[in-house]
């Protein structure tokens, strides 16, 4: 399946004419969960005796004992109804001007009971705890939920880049203004078509209107999950960023990542491209390239299962692109793809996989990718080679990685005295290219590279690689234990 961050990379691949996407981020936008003290209006549905008071009382019927003879209920119970309405102000209880009616009381709708009885709703302002996203970046409330935030150790933990916020100090009353959180509220309707589950509970269940917020009670320092992009001009040294934030290109988020300094701020460097691995000239002579590849790609995005309403034709264009870009035998990778390719690899891999990269990283040797290696390993009848270099490496990722290679006969698990071209080979495809396979996130001195590789399919030519790369393996483990 297309994770946010390789669907970002597919859609906005192009965004920027005379620039290339050298690499597509796992980015952390600096938050606040506040809890907030608040004096808020909340419109909310009426309890159903106070609603067929109302209703009756509207009708004509004008005192305690006739309401109740309608309704089959005792005196006592309509009088409670009528008392809570008195409390909210939708009713007035007066003395019964008839004559005939002398000593009696009749109960007559209010100006505000009168609003009321139309929408079935009553307003009572009150002071509660209010829960609220406050984005750092922007400096400004959001109607993000709390179950979109995580915190700045799964945030590390997963690799993320984490961005800087516009200011350094706590949040202040001044700077969380009721009509700012209003908005909010009213972007969730929008998008939801109603307030949801989680923003009514914050202040009770019904439509909540702020009034004015009194004080700032806690704030925790929480994260979004977001992408960044990063561009790199033809032709010069500029680079570029654009953050996608809930699928989408946010320019506000990218002008003020700008104004904080931008790549410079965040330690972004984009250096040559190493270039991939050598091929052999019949394999340079047959490769798709980079345009013919990506044409396939956007018709492929164009009628991705995931957005709505996709028609027969469009569903139709899908399935031929991805055919076409199947039958390619050798073609061009772009740099997006690769942890795409990884993640397929060992999803469907059957009968091999041969994974060679120079580092280890944590941030990308997670527990996701232990679960779906284990996977891969319950499939008993998969050999699995994974080699890295002699660089110095995460000690955590190769840990994980050898009480693996220890618990599952078909893996092994290889350290290279000497560096060896990267490669990834399953089942009868081979990718050449100097990706990292395992540390392309994650890392204190983020650089990037413009890196293309070759996607093989030529069967023979696939063989004769896995076994020169399983013999040097086989070799590098000889000379280990020897």
């Amino acid at each position: 399946m297309t994770d946010a961050t390789a669907l970002a990379a597919r859609r906005y691949n192009e965004l920027h004419p005379g620039y290339h996407l050298v690499a597509a981020i796992d980015a952390a936008i600096p938050f606040a969960w506040l809890t907030l003290d608040v004096i808020a209006q909340e419109r909310k549905p009426l309890p159903l005796v106070e609603e067929f008071v109302l209703r009756l009382c509207a009708a004509g019927v004008d005192t305690i004992t006739d309401v109740a003879a309608v309704l089959g209920m005792k005196d006592d119970v309509i009088r409670d109804s009528v008392a809570y309405h008195l409390s909210a102000e939708t009713l007035d209880y007066r003395p019964d001007p008839r004559p005939e009616h002398r000593g009696s009381r009749i109960i007559s709708l209010s100006t505000t009971g009168t609003r009321t009885v139309n929408d079935l709703e009553v307003i009572t302002p009150r002071r509660v705890e209010l829960p609220h996203a406050f984005n750092r970046l922007l400096w400004a409330p959001s109607a993000h939920l709390h179950h979109d935030l995580i915190t700045r150790d799964n945030a590390t933990a997963r690799g993320m880049l984490l961005l800087p916020s516009t200011r350094t100090h706590e949040v202040t009353t001044q700077e969380v203004s009721a009509r700012a959180l209003n908005r909010t509220f009213e972007e969730l309707r929008r998008a939801r078509g109603t307030v949801s589950g989680e923003s009514r509970r914050r202040a009770g269940a019904g439509t909540v209107e702020v009034l004015s917020v009194e004080e700032v009670i806690r704030q925790r320092r929480r994260y979004l999950p977001a992408v960044l992009l990063v561009y790199s001009a033809t032709g010069s040294d500029d680079i570029r960023l654009t953050l996608v934030v809930d699928d989408l290109p946010s320019r506000e988020h990218d002008d003020l990542l700008a104004k904080l300094g931008g790549a410079y701020k965040l330690g972004i460097t984009v250096a040559p491209p190493k270039g991939e691995p050598d091929l052999p000239q019949h394999l340079r002579d047959q490769r798709a390239p980079y345009d013919t590849v990506r044409a396939l790609q956007r018709r492929i995005d164009a009628a991705l299962p995931e957005l709505p309403n996709l028609d027969a034709a469009a569903e139709g264009d899908r399935v031929t692109a991805r055919e076409e870009l199947d039958a390619l035998t050798v073609r061009c990778v772009p740099v997006f793809e690769h942890p795409e390719l990884l993640a397929n690899a060992i999803e469907h891999t059957r009968r091999r996989f041969l994974l060679v990269t120079s580092t280890l990283h944590s941030a990308v040797v997670t527990d996701n990718l232990i679960t779906q290696l284990k996977a891969m390993l319950r499939r008993t009848s998969v050999s699995v080679h994974i080699a890295y270099g002699p660089a110095n490496q995460d000690s955590s990722a190769v840990k994980r990685l050898r009480r693996l290679a220890d618990r599952h006969d078909n893996l092994t698990l290889t350290r290279l005295d000497e560096p060896y071209p990267h490669c990834l080979i399953f089942d009868d495809t081979w990718i050449n290219s100097s990706f990292e396979w395992l540390s392309y996130r994650g890392g204190s001195s983020p650089i990037y590279r413009r890196e293309e590789g070759t996607l093989i399919r030529e069967i023979d030519f696939v063989d004769g690689r896995h076994a020169q790369y399983v013999g040097l393996i086989e070799s590098a483990r000889r000379d280990t234990s020897g």
